[in-house]
């Protein structure tokens, strides 16, 4: 966030391009009073003591026709061919700078961006000259979340420039710029419009049933829903995770004890990475792994299991696993087998609602008698100690936590984990609503609410300052 003093914001700098050597580097310069140090620090600066260089540099910038760099009149967006004063005693060198009056920048700040060859002392001495005439180093993402902050992008937006800086392929990358380019902003205003106008017309219908404004009916209601739920489910089809970086997807592995998870753990790691023994209780640390599948690196957890504490530390690993369930993150719900179907569908019936939305389940102990003829229709069955069905498994993992439109898709947006999920639980709410529209309206008020408020954290305007400071501490220097 930019630091104010009196009312203005500091200048920031950072190089904006790849480190050197190289053929060009960018420099960026962001804070009220950017074009007057630039021009001080790299233009006038050292003029009486190198007037002979001044003298060989302005013959040669009347041949080239160079121009000195003009703060005034301001010509936004304009390059400049300049000549920096980079060092004492050295001969200036050219550069085109590039300057936008406040408002009119990325970032809606005063700036300037400075483009000269690549050397890295031409470089460290460009920058040094500017630290000391007072800007400071930029920190990770500060040019992107003054943008922000000064309401040039929406969090959407701001999210993408990362997703565009991580992009693997060019199906990503173009997955990425259509949410940089404001794709997914124009559809969360649209549905939250929608959602918006839906919620007041309920409210007036509770708000003044006195004075005879009637509150819609549950098929008026069915039929306004309707549209937004299928509008919500089609978004979230056009999703497109990064592979790679903090955005790897995660998987939890999670049941009753003995059920078999530490086995499958191993077998699915290909590594004896977790202890597994009979004795119930085994686990009672989050353990780590990780599954490469079709160019897919997936993380995968093993829990301690689902039971009643005895003891201390159990009660302490049981509460672990229990902060790691109560996440967005899907759940390989893992089933003993043996205990056959009845048992199956009592205990899945038992699990919270928004574990049942979350669970990939599967049946373990295929290699014994009976176990696959028990097992429901759609449910992943394997056995770790013959590895039966865990192939299958492996692609059914990349199915579910991971589809990859962008490469299959030419209309893929590449959503970050936290938006993906903000849109999985406004989804969530809207269903909700569906189910709750057959009670009335009142019931709904509070799961269209929620929805507006998981719209409203993706596009920024409620996020706390914690998640923004997560979020673009994430970044690279100079953006």
């Amino acid at each position: 966030m930019a630091d104010i003093a009196d009312g203005a914001i500091d200048v920031i700098m950072a190089l904006s391009s790849p480190p050197p050597p190289a053929p060009i580097a960018m420099i960026r310069l962001d804070g009220d009073g950017a074009l007057n140090l630039f021009e001080e620090c790299l233009i006038k600066h050292n003029s009486e003591e190198s007037s002979a260089a001044d003298e060989v540099c302005d013959s040669a910038a009347q041949q080239s026709h160079l121009n000195p760099f003009e703060v005034t009149p301001l010509k936004p967006r304009e390059p400049l061919l300049v000549e920096l004063d980079w060092r004492l005693g050295a001969p200036k060198v050219p550069a085109v700078a590039l300057a936008s009056a406040k408002g009119s920048s990325w970032t809606g700040n005063e700036s300037v961006e400075i483009l000269l060859p690549g050397s890295q002392p031409l470089v460290e001495g460009v920058l040094a000259q500017l630290d000391q005439g007072g800007a400071r180093m930029a920190t990770p993402g500060e040019f992107t979340r003054r943008s922000f902050m000064n309401g040039q992008m929406d969090l959407s937006r701001a999210e993408s420039v990362l997703a565009v800086i991580e992009a693997e392929d060019r199906a990503a990358l173009a997955a990425a710029r259509r949410v940089l380019d404001g794709e997914l902003a124009g559809q969360i205003r649209n549905l939250n419009d929608q959602l918006v106008d839906l919620l007041a017309y309920l409210e007036a219908g509770l708000d003044f049933s006195e004075q005879e404004v009637e509150s819609p009916g549950a098929d008026e209601l069915q039929e306004l829903l309707t549209p937004i739920s299928c509008r919500l489910e089609e978004l979230l089809d056009r999703r497109r995770w990064p592979s790679q970086g903090p955005d790897i997807p995660r998987v939890l592995l999670w049941g009753k004890p003995n059920a078999g998870k530490s086995t499958l753990f191993n077998a699915l790691v290909g590594e004896a990475l977790a202890i597994t023994a009979s004795t119930e209780g085994t686990t009672t640390d989050v353990i780590r792994g990780q599954i490469e599948e079709e160019g897919l690196c997936i993380d995968i957890f093993d829990l301690p299991g689902d039971r009643k504490a005895v003891g201390e530390v159990e009660r302490i690993a049981i509460e672990r696993a229990r902060e790691f369930i109560g996440g967005d993150d899907r759940i390989l719900w893992v089933f003993d087998g043996r205990r056959g179907e009845s048992e199956w569908y009592s205990e899945r019936d038992n699990l919270p609602q928004e574990v049942q939305l979350r669970m990939i389940p599967v049946w373990t102990h295929l290699d014994c008698s009976g176990v696959a003829s028990n097992c429901p229709e759609g449910v992943n069955i394997v056995s770790a100690i013959s590895s039966e069905g865990l192939c299958e498994l492996r692609k059914s993992l990349v199915h579910r936590v991971r589809q990859t439109p962008g490469q299959l898709r030419g209309d893929a947006l590449r959503f970050t984990r936290r938006q993906w999920h903000l849109l999985e639980r406004c989804r969530e709410s809207v269903q909700r609503s569906l189910v709750s529209a057959v009670a009335g309206p009142d019931l709904m008020v509070a799961d269209l609410r929620e929805a507006i408020q998981r719209l409203s954290e993706i596009s920024g305007e409620t996020t706390a300052e914690d998640v923004l400071d997560r979020i673009f501490a994430r970044f690279c220097l100079g953006k």
